[in-house]
C-alpha cells in the first residue's frame, strides 16, 4: 500500500510538472486514498487547486496538510497566499506573521504581510514590513508600489515622495502614473494630478484605484457628474474599493438616492469596521430616512471614536431634541460650545483642519466640496 501510494504520488508530480492539472489531481487523490494523511500529497493538491484559481479548495488542503505538521512553513506561506488571493486579509495576515516568526528573513512573507496590514489599516506595522522588504529587494516594483501607498495613507508625504522620485518618475506605466498622481492629489496639486491619473486610466482602464483617485480630483474641482462616473467605473472594477463606496454613497445620499447610498456605505463599513467617517455618513443617512434612533446610535458610536468632531455633536443635539431627550441635547450643546471655544484659542491646527474638512482623512459629508 505504501509503495502504491508513493507511485501515485510520483505520477502526480510528473503530471503536475507537465501542466496536466486534472491528471495530477487524480493521481494525488489516489495516493491519499491509500495513505490519507500524506502531507506532501495534500500540499501538492493545494497547489493544483490554487493554480486553477480554486482557492477555497486549496485552503482546505493546505490546512489538512498543516494539521499533519504545523511546522511546515512553506505550506503555511502558500495558505496565506491563498487567503490573500480571495482578499481574506485578516486570515492571510495571521499565516504570514507565523511564517515570519520562524523565518524573519523571508522577504516574500514580509511584503505580503505588509500589504495585508495595509489593507487592515495597520499602517505603522505595514510600513515597517514593507521597508524591510524594500531594503532587501529595492528592484521589486510591487514592494515599492505598496510602500509608496502606505506612506501616502499614513501622511508621510515627504518620505513617500522621495520613493516616488527614486523609483516611479522614470517609469511610464499605469501604476507609476497612478502613484505620482496620488501624491500630487494628496498635496492638492489638482491639475497635474488629473493629468497623471488620466494617463494611468488610458494605459490601463482596469487599474484598481485609478478611477477612484480621478473621481476625487473631479470632486475637488467641482465636477460632480464626472466624479460620479469615475466612482462607478472604479466599483465596476473593484467593488471593494473603500473610497469609491464612501464617496459615491455620500453623493447618492445628497441626491436623495437613499437606498443606493445605504448599500454603498454599508459595504464601506464592512471594509473598515468602526470607521468614523462612514459612521457619520450612515448617521446622516438614517436621519434622512426618518430612522432617528438608529441615527443617534450611529452618531454616538462615531463621537466615541472622534469626540471632538463638532458636526456630529450638532446633529446629535438636534436628534436628542426630536426624541424628547432634553438633558442629552443640553449635554451636546455644552460640548459644542466647549469645542468652539477651544477652536478659537488654538486657531487652526492641522488636526482641527482635518476634523473640519470632510474631504480629508475620509470624513466626507459635512458640506459639499
Amino acid at each position: 500500500m505504501v509503495r502504491q501510494s508513493e507511485a501515485e504520488f510520483l505520477r502526480g508530480v510528473e503530471l503536475q510538472r507537465r501542466g496536466d492539472w486534472g491528471g495530477a489531481q487524480a493521481a494525488y487523490e489516489a495516493s491519499l486514498k491509500l495513505i490519507p494523511g500524506r502531507m506532501d500529497a495534500l500540499s501538492n493538491l493545494g497547489v493544483i487547486f490554487a493554480r486553477q484559481g480554486k482557492y477555497e479548495q486549496a485552503i482546505t488542503r493546505y490546512r489538512e496538510a498543516l494539521a499533519v505538521d504545523p511546522a511546515e512553513h512553506r505550506i503555511r506561506l502558500n495558505l496565506g497566499i491563498a487567503y490573500f488571493q480571495i482578499e481574506q486579509y485578516r486570515q492571510a495576515l495571521n499565516e504570514f506573521a507565523e511564517v515570519i516568526r520562524v523565518q524573519p528573513e523571508s522577504v516574500q512573507a514580509r511584503s505580503l504581510l505588509g500589504i495585508c496590514q495595509f489593507e487592515q489599516g495597520q499602517l505603522k506595522e505595514a510600513i515597517g514590513n514593507l521597508e524591510y522588504a524594500y531594503r532587501v529587494q529595492p528592484e521589486n516594483l510591487s514592494v515599492a508600489y505598496a510602500l509608496a501607498n502606505a506612506y501616502l495613507q499614513d501622511d508621510q508625504l515627504d518620505k513617500g515622495q522621495r520613493l516616488v522620485d527614486q523609483v516611479f518618475q522614470k517609469l511610464d506605466s499605469a501604476e507609476s502614473h497612478l502613484i505620482i498622481g496620488s501624491f500630487q492629489l494628496a498635496r492638492k496639486q489638482l491639475q497635474p494630478a488629473a493629468e497623471e491619473l488620466m494617463q494611468a486610466v488610458k494605459l490601463n482602464p482596469k487599474l484598481a484605484t485609478a478611477h477612484a483617485q480621478l473621481g476625487v480630483v473631479y470632486l475637488l474641482t467641482g465636477n460632480r457628474e464626472l466624479a460620479i462616473e469615475e466612482f462607478k467605473a472604479e466599483l465596476a472594477i473593484n467593488p471593494r474599493n473603500y473610497q469609491a463606496n464612501t464617496r459615491l454613497g455620500w453623493l447618492y445620499r445628497e441626491d436623495g438616492r437613499l437606498d443606493e447610498a445605504e448599500r454603498l456605505l454599508r459595504r464601506a463599513l464592512e471594509l473598515r469596521p468602526g470607521d468614523p467617517g462612514v459612521l457619520y455618513q450612515l448617521g446622516q443617512l438614517a436621519q434622512a430616512q426618518g430612522k432617528t434612533e438608529e441615527a443617534v446610535r450611529l452618531l454616538e458610536q462615531m463621537v466615541g471614536i472622534l469626540p471632538d468632531y463638532s458636526p456630529a455633536h450638532v446633529l446629535l443635539a438636534r436628534l436628542y431634541f426630536r426624541l424628547k431627550r432634553p438633558a442629552d441635547a443640553r449635554r451636546e450643546q455644552a460640548i459644542i460650545e466647549r469645542l468652539a471655544a477651544e477652536q478659537q484659542k488654538k486657531q487652526p491646527t492641522a488636526e482641527s483642519q482635518r476634523l473640519n474638512n470632510p474631504l480629508l482623512r475620509e470624513l466626507p459629508g459635512r458640506e459639499k466640496p
